[in-house]
């Protein structure tokens, strides 16, 4: 070994213990069939929120064990090719971050497909040649167009969980279709004695956030329901107290000075509309006037005839009040005359006797 690789692992391992000691949260992750070309853009997304150092497994291993990290169980996870993040995100934090970054890479033959792999329709730029009879080994439909290839319709080659053929390897890079999602795989996360395996700190964020919010909104319902006072509730406990009493105050029509103006509202809207209905019927009027003009014309323009009918009732009546007090003067003449007949005759009976 030259004394220039010995100084260089010297300073390698004194700066990682120092990275080690200074940093409350640590990522170990693979760079396992990680390629070269993206791991440049994973330097540039965490240049300002961490610190990324690719070393020797050997160095690696070594700086743990004389940094205070020596027994936080991460030796077990940097046994293989790795990269050490540096940071003070929480561990979920990085986690998402490095979830939500990924590059596209080729598919290789031979690997398992992540997830189904489509080519979509249209023209290829392939010239018609040996290429024209890949794709068919592949599956698709073609068809020249001109001077290239086009392929007819969309056709999924591989489906999630198989294996890349290598004749949908080939046509994906003639065409150059990326479909593979890379990214920096974490393999564990140290935070205060304690490890986070990546399906700890796998979680759909949006998810979380909706369950939150739905959690808070019936709480809050709850606390409401219930009357129960908090720093949320008291400001709508007292706005549903002021709704409720000027309801009732107005249901059981209590003047105060915060019903009147709904009092005097509520008077000028009745007025209005009785207004309108009075208005109707003032528009109305004249033709009533009308059929009351028609009926009293008809009225004067009856026959002589009816109306001396009508006069003769009246005749009569005089007629008989004109005979009754003549026939009853004469009933009282006649009474009167029996009563002094007799008179006239006991006269002499008495005499005699006085003789």
């Amino acid at each position: 070994m030259t004394s220039h690789n010995l100084i260089w692992k010297k300073k390698e391992v004194q700066e990682l213990k120092e990275l080690f000691d200074k940093y409350p949260v640590i990522g170990i992750a693979s760079l396992k069939s990680f390629p070269a070309n993206l791991f440049a853009d994973v330097r540039k997304l965490l240049s300002d929120k961490a610190v990324v150092r690719v070393s020797k497994t050997r160095i690696v291993l070594k700086a743990l064990e004389e940094s205070k990290m020596k027994d936080s169980g991460l030796k077990e996870f940097a046994s293989d090719s790795v990269a050490v993040i540096f940071t003070e995100l929480n561990p979920f934090e990085l986690f998402s971050l490095l979830k939500k970054n990924k590059g596209d890479a080729p598919a290789k033959a031979g690997m398992t497909a992540p997830s189904d792999i489509s080519i979509p329709a249209g023209d290829t730029g392939l010239p018609p040649g040996p290429a024209l009879s890949d794709l068919k080994v592949a599956g698709l439909k073609v068809k020249l167009a001109g001077a290239s290839i086009e392929i007819t319709e969309d056709k999924v080659v591989c489906k999630k969980g198989e294996k890349v053929s290598d004749a949908v390897a080939g046509v994906l890079s003639k065409l150059n279709i990326k479909p593979i999602k890379v990214g920096l795989n974490l393999n564990t996360v140290y935070e205060k004695g304690e490890l986070f395996k990546p399906e700890v700190l796998d979680f759909d964020e949006e998810e979380i956030f909706n369950n939150f919010v739905s959690a808070r909104r019936n709480s809050l319902s709850l606390a409401l329901k219930i009357s129960y006072p908090t720093s949320d509730t008291i400001p709508l406990l007292l706005s549903k107290a002021v709704f409720d009493s000027m309801n009732l105050a107005l249901d059981a029509d209590i003047l105060n000075s915060k019903t009147i103006e709904t009092f005097i509202s509520k008077a000028n809207l009745q007025a209005s509309v009785l207004k309108e209905k009075v208005k109707g019927t003032s528009e109305t009027q004249p033709f009533l006037e009308k059929k009351v003009e028609q009926k009293t014309e008809k009225t004067e323009e009856k026959p002589a005839e009816e109306k001396k009918e009508e006069a003769k009732p009246e005749e009569k009546k005089e007629e008989t009040k004109e005979e009754k007090p003549a026939e009853e003067k004469k009933d009282k003449a006649k009474i009167e005359e029996k009563k002094e007949e007799p008179a006239k005759e006991e006269k002499p009976v008495e005499e005699k006797k006085r003789g």
